[in-house]
């Protein structure tokens, strides 16, 4: 799905990178025309075999240690269900080295920086959020409908972008993403009482103009900070899990205003443009720990 591009330099600080080896230019110009239009765009096979075992691995790990936890409640916001329905980890990236270098694997990294810095090699990029949502077998749950920006309150919400990750097959049976074409403003939210700390804008959504994002497992969704979006129940025999990072243009920063946790790993590493230090910055050291994972060459 690649096309064949020259060798190019993106402004990695420290670093460029063959677009032979990381198969730049992806999306592709008609998917980048989509995301521009729309607010958001799948890519199919983001991520290679190798990757998403390393992946699902690793994200297997974290859930039978334990480190994810149900957020779904009894309908009043407050009492956990018995039966886990929606388990989330938030922040992701501090849980495990894998989780914390994928945001500079040069493929994120180059895609980030075509959808929010449009290639400028004077801009830069930051991760400014990760997490994951894992939908148990039979009983999992859906998170509501509901527009990233109305927890992060940025100015500009076409300056950020998520990029969610199938780490699963995602389809309607199983209740993948949903989304409708991106808004000039967010929507009325509320507490979503079906979770311990959701907001949910479904009042205010026309389902018939949802559009169910079908993914196989290791393709990605990008969709910017004011596309309403949700995912419905997983009823089937097997989980589903979806990685989601969320990444902001630099020039649009602003601290954190969503809660977290109180003893949270809160960081917002750059990891494009003349900004960054692949982590050095951030974590006081190059975060590299991709390669070692996977076995792929980056």
């Amino acid at each position: 799905m690649f096309r064949k591009q020259p060798t190019v330099s993106i402004g990695f600080r420290g670093a460029s990178y063959s677009a032979d080896r990381v198969q730049l230019r992806c999306p592709t110009d008609e998917q980048e025309a989509h995301f521009r239009q729309h607010g958001w765009v799948k890519v199919e096979d983001f991520w290679s075999e190798n990757e998403l075992r390393a992946l699902r691995a690793a994200l297997e790990t974290l859930q039978q240690n334990g480190k994810l936890t149900n957020v779904a409640t009894e309908g009043d916001g407050k009492t956990h269900t018995k039966i886990a329905h929606n388990l989330q980890l938030c922040p992701l990236a501090p849980e495990h080295p894998l989780f914390r270098s994928l945001p500079f694997h040069p493929k994120v990294a180059s895609a980030i920086h075509q959808l929010l810095c449009r290639s400028d090699p004077e801009q830069s990029a930051c991760c400014y959020l990760s997490q994951v949502f894992w939908k148990p077998a039979r009983h999992g749950l859906g998170t509501a409908w509901h527009q990233d920006n109305a927890y992060f309150q940025v100015e500009d919400a076409t300056q950020g972008t998520a990029m969610w990750t199938a780490i699963h097959d995602a389809n309607i049976k199983n209740g993948t993403m949903q989304v409708v074409d991106t808004l000039p403003e967010i929507l009325p939210h509320e507490r979503e009482l079906t979770s311990d700390h959701h907001i949910t804008c479904k009042a205010c959504i026309d389902e018939q103009k949802a559009v169910p994002v079908e993914l196989k497992a290791g393709g990605v969704i990008f969709f910017d900070y004011n596309v309403p979006h949700c995912t419905t129940a997983n009823t089937t025999e097997n989980p589903r899990a979806g990685v989601a990072y969320h990444f902001l243009n630099q020039a649009h920063f602003r601290d954190r205003v969503f809660p977290l946790p109180d003893d949270a790993d809160w960081k917002t590493p750059v990891v494009v443009g003349p900004l960054c230090t692949n982590g050095r910055a951030e974590y006081g050291q190059k975060v590299d720990f991709w390669e070692g994972i996977t076995g792929a060459e980056i």
